[in-house]
């Protein structure tokens, strides 16, 4: 048994609707390869991560290879010469990242990310309990300089306002410039697997906002649900008709 279709097109809905299934299906795609360079991007920092330790010394040289890799420095904390960066939460509670500079053993100066504390411990004297005189090792990870979100405001040195982590403005504000201070990286803290103390520092875990495939199926379902409104539409104004033939 054959069919015979006829469609006559009514011209504006159908321009309407082959340009937003051209926009949707090019916003469907895009999320594809958003999903393809995440995943790369996580196994990229999985492998990193799991590379051998590096430990820190004065022929110690960055370069991009290195950024997500595990390192040990030991060193003294400049405790006076700490910040905080703004609007950082933890479990949904409102804090600071606790930034603190360490004169390394080789006489060079890193930022230390040592993790997150609450806003009632935002004065130093509020948190005694860690504020740390000692030789120490950190165990943490490499980290590039942070870009500033498009919603994210500038840092303000003068008022002591930070959300981002760029050491050239940070030795400059901290009056760093004496010392021989690493504008390339800084260094994220790994919290210890037992009891949680503060600062909390990060799991090593990898923790990319990684939605791109359900955002993916969201633009194609839009596209298909689209093209059947359309199809639906011409059927009931009886512009496209489905007839059998004798």
């Amino acid at each position: 048994m054959n069919f015979s279709i006829k469609f006559r097109p009514f011209f504006w809905p159908t321009l309407f609707t082959i340009i937003s299934l051209l926009i949707l299906i090019s916003l469907g795609t895009w999320q594809v390869y958003r999903l393809i360079w995440k995943n790369s991007l996580i196994s990229n920092y999985l492998y990193k991560f799991n590379n051998e330790i590096i430990k820190y010394d004065k022929n110690f040289s960055f370069n991009n290879e290195f950024e997500f890799r595990r390192i040990y420095v030991k060193g003294k904390f400049f405790n006076e010469k700490e910040i905080l960066i703004i609007g950082k939460t933890f479990e949904g509670n409102a804090g600071y990242h606790l930034i603190t500079p360490i004169l390394t053993n080789e006489n060079k100066v890193l930022l230390i990310n040592r993790g997150w504390i609450s806003e009632k411990l935002k004065l130093r004297s509020s948190r005694s309990f860690n504020i740390i005189d000692k030789n120490i090792v950190i165990d943490g990870i490499i980290r590039k300089p942070q870009e500033k979100g498009y919603f994210v405001p500038e840092n303000d040195p003068i008022g002591n306002f930070w959300f981002t982590i760029k050491p050239n403005q940070i030795k400059k504000a901290l009056k760093l410039e004496s010392f021989d201070l690493e504008e390339k990286f800084y260094i994220d803290v790994i919290r210890n697997k037992g009891k949680l103390t503060l600062p909390i520092g990060v799991t090593g875990n990898p923790n990319f906002r990684n939605q791109h495939l359900s955002y993916a199926v969201t633009w194609y379902s839009l596209a298909i649900t689209l093209f059947i409104i359309y199809l639906a539409f011409h059927i009931k104004e009886k512009r496209l008709t489905f007839k059998k033939r004798s």
